[in-house]
């Protein structure tokens, strides 16, 4: 005998298999949706995490009242000091180099994004003679490998430079998706030394620095997650005016 199936049992099972398919095809984009806005905010880093703040810059101090720098966040200089810490932002995730805000350099004092640290302050030669100075911007912590993707952006009186470490293949300087070329860290643990502009008593040397994680970096992965970084600044006197006339001692023994 031929067994046929009953075309009613046949239609309503098609039926409510229709239904379970167009049920899924509403789901299924709104749980992709969802794992993919997951994926893009999968970055987030304890950047700065101590309870110095999220970056310290000093100054060496001297015995010699002849030959004195001061910091301060203020132009002004109403409140002076020999070591700053800026506020700490203990979690971001990456961003764009284009997602910067265009005042970075306009703002005294911390400004941090929501996805990055910014903070400018001032050192001023509040001595009696003029001194020549130096800055060392190094890192003092780092985990994940972070600063695979880490930018620094330090504006010495307005010019601004972009610091990354050296690309991973070795071919070279960063350069960003804005054209910017980075500058290569010194070392491992060195970011920049240079020095500043010479300063009479009295002169002014405005600076900001700019953290964040470069998200357009081939370095930025996952394997990043969770990691740490940290910077500091210590500025100091290399060269000093002992004369009275102008011309800096070059033998000038710092303070290390």
């Amino acid at each position: 005998m031929l067994l046929t199936k009953d075309p009613k049992k046949f239609l309503v099972r098609t039926a409510y298999e229709v239904k379970k398919y167009r049920v899924l095809m509403k789901v299924i984009p709104i749980i992709l949706s969802a794992v993919t806005l997951l994926t893009s905010t999968v970055y987030v880093i304890a950047v700065m995490y101590d309870k110095y703040g999220s970056y310290t810059v000093s100054i060496n101090k001297l015995d010699n009242i002849d030959y004195q720098l001061a910091l301060s966040e203020e132009r002004n200089f109403n409140t002076m000091t020999s070591r700053l810490n800026a506020r700490a932002s203990e979690k971001i995730t990456n961003i764009s180099v284009n997602d910067l805000d265009n005042d970075l350099d306009m703002i005294d004092g911390s400004h941090n994004g929501a996805n990055y640290v910014a903070y400018t302050y001032y050192m001023k030669n509040v001595g009696k003679r003029t001194v020549k100075t130096e800055y060392l911007l190094y890192i003092v912590n780092v985990t994940q490998n972070l600063d695979k993707a880490v930018r620094i952006r330090l504006y010495i009186n307005g010019e601004p430079t972009t610091y990354a470490r050296t690309r991973s293949d070795g071919k070279g300087p960063e350069v960003d998706t804005d054209g910017t070329v980075c500058e290569e860290f010194i070392s491992s643990t060195t970011i920049s030394r240079e020095q500043l502009p010479t300063t009479a008593p009295g002169d002014t040397v405005k600076f900001t620095v700019v953290i964040w994680i470069e998200g357009d970096d081939p370095d930025c992965t996952d394997d990043l997650i969770g990691g740490t970084f940290k910077i500091d600044m210590k500025i100091s006197i290399i060269a000093v005016d002992q004369d009275g006339d102008g011309i800096i001692d070059s033998d000038y023994s710092r303070d290390e």
